[in-house]
């Protein structure tokens, strides 16, 4: 077996793998990436880079990575993410994943990076051994867990009359982008707000101004929501239900809230949501704003956020289904400060873009 750069001949074998190597929880779904497979692993940070493991020229396995600038504890910081685990159903019981993962540690050794980070199901069995630090690996260290959630409008919520709610300007660059430093400032592993950045993000594909909401209040913003249709990049294929899900879903059939098996979910996803200190009613007006306009064309509405995050109780009233996501760390040199940043980030909250997974 070879473990090599992909590139983009490979854009059609990646596809099919990412098809054929669902992600289990309750909700077996798999992320069809088309029409390019690269253009996720691109959002997800810079100098991305996807690795494959080729047998007799057919690909079983593939792994991506990227460098990130964050603030770490105050300060800027370099850090390396590792993501897009997928092997094949044959190349699971071999040293698939371990060689991958080893490609991926070798690249980001030669970065100037501090540490790395990965994000899993919560009941990831195949990479545990990986994850311990074995035949070379450098060991991980679980700080905690980001709540995917799958929200079902299952009927509209009053909004309320408190603000103006409407969409983004122009004008509003400055102001937002010190909502969102405001907000983000007690979060690990965020990005440095500042109106170039947030002008860059609504420049990435199918995401700009039209995708942000405003909640106004005696004239300013008091809060913001940004929403993302990813349908045309990245789609969730249900494989298969399981559980209680398997009931939910032949119960809801009628309603067609939740998709066939092997159908991909009508989702919308919410990607950030910011709000003033003392201003959770404007982001919950925002929340039920957007769900009930869309609620026509969408049948579930994606959000995540940290387990300490204050956010989670903003979708009271909703019923939904969460799937939990374990967040690690692993330092490409251990120092005597390691132990503290563990410290820090497992008691404080950690910023992940979601939307991306």
């Amino acid at each position: 077996m070879k473990i090599r750069l992909a590139n983009i001949n490979d854009n059609q074998s990646l596809l099919a793998l990412s098809r054929s190597a669902p992600m289990e929880s309750r909700l077996a779904v798999n992320v069809d990436r088309a029409p390019d497979y690269f253009q996720l692993a691109n959002l997800q940070g810079d100098d991305a880079r996807v690795f494959v493991a080729e047998q007799d020229g057919v690909i079983a396995g593939a792994i991506g990575c990227c460098l990130r600038e964050v603030v770490l504890l105050g300060r800027k910081t370099l850090i390396g993410y590792i993501g897009g685990i997928k092997v094949a159903a044959a190349a699971r019981k071999g040293l698939t994943s371990f060689r991958l993962m080893s490609a991926v540690a070798d690249h980001l050794r030669a970065t100037p990076i501090e540490l790395a980070i990965v994000i899993t199901m919560e009941n990831n069995t195949a990479m545990a051994p990986i994850l311990v630090g074995r035949l070379g690996m450098p060991p991980f260290h679980l700080l905690g867990q980001f709540h995917l959630s799958y929200i079902w409008p299952l009927f509209k919520r009053k909004v309320s009359g408190q603000y103006l709610i409407r969409p983004f300007r122009e004008s509003d660059l400055e102001l937002l982008a010190k909502l969102f430093a405001g907000f983000f400032q007690n979060y690990a592993l965020t990005v440095e707000w500042t109106p170039a950045r947030l002008a860059a993000v609504l420049k990435q594909p199918n995401f700009g101004p039209e995708n942000l909401l405003i909640a106004e209040k005696d004239g300013r913003p008091v809060a913001a929501l940004s929403f993302w249709d990813q349908a045309d990049f990245k789609q969730t294929i249900v494989e298969h239900y399981g559980g209680w899900l398997k009931t939910a879903a032949g119960l809801l059939k009628p309603f067609k809230f939740l998709p066939a098996e092997g159908e991909p979910l009508t989702e919308l996803n919410i990607r950030h949501l910011v709000y003033e200190d003392g201003e959770s009613r404007a982001a919950r007006a925002l929340i039920r704003f957007l769900i009930n306009e869309k609620r026509p064309q969408f049948r579930l509405f994606r959000f995540g956020f940290h387990q300490n995050s204050r956010l989670g109780i903003l979708f009271s009233g909703y019923p939904r289904l969460k799937i939990p996501l374990n967040c690690y760390l692993a330092f490409k040199t251990a120092s005597e400060n390691s132990t503290a940043i563990i410290s820090a980030l497992r008691q404080g909250q950690i910023w992940e873009d979601l939307s991306l997974h």
